[in-house]
């Protein structure tokens, strides 16, 4: 099974975690990893190695969920991806977890990655065109 860490600033992946739970139940191998205020950039760099290597996924590797671009969790994840057998996928949000957890036992580390990306792109609509396709 492919491993899901979530990592973010403050709680949010937690909150994230918890609504999953509330919809899905109980979800094995899903982890949220929390950066605060007092972390430095190794210690959290530190938690999120230490949850990567906690999941003990082995071959099927782990997907990294960041909150944002450019933001601290993404900038460890990306370091981490680059050692291999991890991908990071930044935006992280709800519909991105469902995916990740209905998928994640049908494919590969590469394909879930490009399967989140799409769903999630394909999952955020606007008024103008909910309204638009109705008329």
């Amino acid at each position: 099974m492919i491993g899901v860490v979530i990592a973010t600033h403050g709680e949010f992946g937690n909150a994230l975690l918890s609504t999953l739970k509330m919809i899905m139940g109980e979800v094995e191998g899903l982890v949220s990893v929390t950066l605060l205020p007092e972390d430095s950039l190794e210690s959290f760099k530190g938690k999120v190695e230490k949850a990567v290597e906690g999941l003990k996924t082995g071959e099927q590797g782990t997907l990294i969920l960041v909150d944002m671009l450019g933001g601290t969790p993404f900038n460890v994840a990306i370091q981490l991806a680059a050692q291999g057998k991890v991908q990071v996928v930044a935006g992280v949000s709800l519909p991105m977890l469902i995916k990740v957890a209905s998928h994640r036992d049908e494919t590969d580390l590469t394909l879930l990655t490009q399967e989140v990306q799409k769903a999630t792109q394909e999952s955020i609509v606007t008024s103008i065109e909910l309204f638009k396709k109705k008329s």
